[in-house]
């Protein structure tokens, strides 16, 4: 579950205590399951002094909403959906201070986007290329002009190509395949000007679990697939699972999953009654469907809840075949290249504009900023 906090870096010297693993209704241990006694969780010594500081005040101050239930939730919706947004406008206001982009307001096949221009790209229309961008929220905040140019004004900066990113729709508002819908609406108006070859689609959080789902529907339409593909912080599960599920929940104060792996999530305010094993909401669970993913490349972090989750969808992607590149920090957690202020984020732009030039045939703009 994310929060208004979400995208600044988190992690709490705790570990996991008796009573949260009580409350996981822990079997014996015959069953393979290892109680973890408490113990002190420093920050790692391989973060940047920046780095460091960061995650230093993310311990002190905590998420809010790190604990709150989805009835809770949907009562403080407005005001969180409010918060996120006011610290991502001004998180915009200094990113284009450093990024030379402009932005334009757009509809496209009845989708509102936010076009981002960089200054950098090439003048011969030729060699434009288009990436699509997802933004994160946990399918119920976050719009497209906020938490969506935190990725989208970089990555356009330092590839050079022009990057859209997509208003789809949320819930509790509108359900599952609502947010599927709109990015195939996008992608098919960006079919009509240019060739799959020159696109790419990316996202963060539930921004990166709708680029998997996206690649599922636009297989489902049977579209020709983009040239590369970004699932940053998220896997090809929904749902999330795995060790770091829980390691994860421990070292932020959030809400530990049951023994059985569950746990209600923001994102069922979105989904609502679904199977997550459906290839369309869960792509990972589809050999058949992983088998026609394009190039794609994983960000994440040793303290991400989607690190398991990450790195199952990255070695069945392997084991299929297919191209895939996985790239993992040590001591930062979820989403931590929103703050494009650290040097850590910095190296994680620097490894996605050359992921996307390599795919997308483009030629960078020189020195990325540092």
């Amino acid at each position: 579950m994310v929060g208004t906090r979400v995208f600044a870096p988190m992690a709490l010297l705790l570990a996991v205590s008796g009573t949260a693993m009580a409350e996981a209704a822990v079997p014996p241990a015959a069953e393979g399951v290892r109680s973890v006694p408490a113990f002190a969780l420093p920050l790692s010594p391989y973060l940047s002094p920046e780095a460091q500081a960061a995650m230093r005040s993310a311990v002190v101050n905590g998420d809010p909403v790190a604990k709150m239930d989805n009835a809770t939730v949907l009562k403080e919706l407005a005001n969180i959906r409010k918060g996120a947004d006011d610290w991502a406008y001004g998180e915009i206001k200094a990113l284009r201070e450093r990024y030379p982009v402009e932005l334009h307001q757009e509809t496209w096949n009845g989708v509102p986007v936010v076009r981002v221009e960089p200054r950098s790209a090439p003048a011969d229309p030729a060699q434009r290329r288009l990436l699509i961008e997802l933004h994160g929220g946990a399918f119920v905040f976050g719009r497209a002009d906020s938490i969506g140019l935190l990725e989208a004004i970089p990555v356009a900066a330092m590839t050079g190509a022009t990057v859209v990113a997509v208003e789809y729709r949320q819930g509790p508002e509108h359900r599952f395949p609502a947010a599927s819908e709109d990015v195939a609406a996008v992608y098919r108006a960006a079919l009509e000007t240019r060739p799959a070859s020159h696109i790419g689609v990316f996202g963060c959080s539930a921004g990166g679990v709708l680029t998997g789902e996206s690649l599922a529907w636009f297989a489902k339409e049977k579209l020709p697939m983009p040239a590369a593909a970004g699932l940053f912080c998220a896997g090809g599960d929904a749902r999330y699972g795995g060790d770091s599920r829980y390691v994860a929940a421990a070292v932020t104060d959030a809400l530990l999953p049951h023994a059985d792996g569950s746990l209600p999530i923001m994102e069922d305010l979105y989904y609502g009654p679904v199977d997550f094993r459906d290839p369309l909401v869960s792509p990972v669970f589809s050999d058949a469907v992983l088998a026609q993913f394009p190039p794609t490349l994983f960000i994440t972090a040793t303290r991400a809840a989607e690190l398991s989750n990450v790195s199952y969808t990255h070695s069945r992607l392997v084991d299929l075949g297919r191209e895939s590149d996985l790239h993992v920090w040590d001591g930062l957690g979820h989403a931590f290249h929103l703050d494009a202020r650290l040097p850590e984020s910095q190296q994680a732009y620097r490894v996605m504009a050359r992921f996307f030039a390599r795919h997308l045939g483009m030629a960078l703009p020189g020195p990325p900023a540092e």
